[in-house]
């Protein structure tokens, strides 16, 4: 039973590591960091304006790795960081034209991507990755902490 548990853990961490390889693959083509992806992934995916404290919450990033990233892409011309409204401490995040046309450019083709890549499972298929995902997500993180 050990040694099963081992030999699949050994693939499950593999595959996950593959699919990290992908996007960080795909990230370098693009000329961004990893983080800076997901960054403008979220911006992508977001129907209102985040703040810094919502991608680290989203996406596990320590908030001086967010904070420094901020400042760069801001640098770059990609973003503006604003004052969210009724809070001069907290700011959302804001594309400039250069910012939504690397989300046109860069995101929106990797989006579509994983949702052609996702329509290959079935439905049921889609459940069940997603549910059994989450699933264990949680089991590591109880038994870790």
């Amino acid at each position: 039973m050990r040694e099963h548990l081992s030999a699949a853990m050994e693939l499950f961490n593999q595959l996950y590591k593959e699919i990290d390889e992908i996007y960080h693959i795909y990230a370098k083509k693009c000329n961004l960091s990893d983080s800076a992806l997901w960054l403008f992934y979220s911006l992508y995916e977001s129907s209102e304006p985040l703040t810094q404290t919502a991608l680290c919450a989203a996406w596990h990033y320590p908030p001086q790795t967010i904070n420094s990233l901020l400042k760069k892409m801001e640098r770059q011309g990609y973003l503006v960081l604003a004052p969210a409204s009724g809070s001069q401490k907290t700011k959302v995040i804001l594309l400039t034209r250069q910012g939504q046309k690397l989300m046109d450019d860069v995101i929106s083709p990797l989006i579509l991507a994983e949702n052609r890549a996702l329509q290959n499972l079935t439905g049921e298929e889609q459940r069940a990755l997603l549910e059994l995902t989450g699933k264990y997500s949680a089991c590591l993180q109880k038994e870790i902490h």
